[in-house]
């Protein structure tokens, strides 16, 4: 574990990915956008020239084009529509977030996109691994010039923090419909609930923004117009402990019931069913 300091030198606990797990991630990455990137090649030399018959100039100018598009574009599109999470970074329980821990936004996209090629393309992926190497954080240049970091959202869960819910969000939440949440935005919102009081005005309002953003969709139906996004995010925390803690119960009391059930058999039957 390490820690990250916000902009208001509150230290979170956070987990930077494994230097072999980002290379899987950039490997996955790549993967998947060199099938993309030749699927489109394949398209444009087949439009080009069975009805344009253009020359190879321009088709040399477009292929260029297009590797730009999919290997710096595309990139920083998704992890900005993911806040952070490419397909690779999915797989293997990664995020990238600024480093006071917020989501990362189109400029930080662009900056670690721009310099993809360099760090992965040109030199196999040895640029990156090098910056990897040397940094506590596993930041390669892109993350050093952008201010984020790549960290793992598969650790162990966060402390208890107290919850509450908004008297105006009581009927709300008791029909509403809440889905699992992934676990790395689960304790993401735990650690700002558990900091939220430390933080300066704008930079909490922001935050709470960013995350009742990520957690809409989970969400059915949404929550009352006007509601804070801080309750909101405070009501379905609370909401999400209850429920698991009624799971516990009725696990317990299934448990309970089942060896006072093996209790009440002859002894012989016992060790038979053993």
């Amino acid at each position: 574990m390490s820690t990250l300091v916000t902009g208001e030198a509150v230290e979170l606990s956070i987990q930077p990915a494994a230097l072999a797990a980002r290379a899987l991630s950039c490997l996955i990455d790549y993967v998947v956008y060199s099938i993309i990137n030749i699927g489109l090649i394949i398209a444009a030399f087949w439009f080009l020239l069975r009805i344009l018959e253009v020359n190879g100039l321009l088709l040399t100018s477009i292929m260029t084009i297009m590797s730009i598009a999919v290997f710096v574009l595309l990139p920083m599109i998704v992890e900005v529509l993911t806040h952070g999470r490419s397909l690779g970074k999915l797989i293997l329980g990664l995020r990238v977030v600024r480093d006071d821990g917020g989501a990362v936004r189109a400029r930080h996209s662009f900056i670690r996109a721009i310099l993809w090629p360099f760090e992965i393309l040109s030199s196999g992926g040895g640029i990156a691994a090098l910056s990897g190497l040397v940094s506590p954080q596993t930041k390669r240049l892109g993350d050093y010039l952008a201010g984020t970091m790549a960290v793992s959202e598969r650790t162990a869960p966060p402390p208890p923090v107290h919850t509450h819910v908004a008297p105006q969000l009581h009927a709300w939440l008791s029909r509403a419909d809440v889905s699992t949440l992934p676990a790395g935005l689960h304790r993401r919102i735990v650690q700002f609930l558990s900091t939220a009081e430390t933080l300066g005005r704008d930079s909490r309002w922001e935050r709470a923004k960013e995350l009742a953003t990520e957690l809409n969709p989970y969400v059915a139906p949404a929550p009352p117009e006007g509601t804070m996004p801080e309750q909101f995010l405070s009501a379905v925390i609370h909401r999400q402990r209850a429920a698991e803690y009624e799971r516990q119960q009725r696990r317990a009391a299934a448990s309970q019931a089942f060896r006072r059930g093996v209790d009440t058999l002859p002894h012989g039957l016992r060790l038979r069913g053993s």
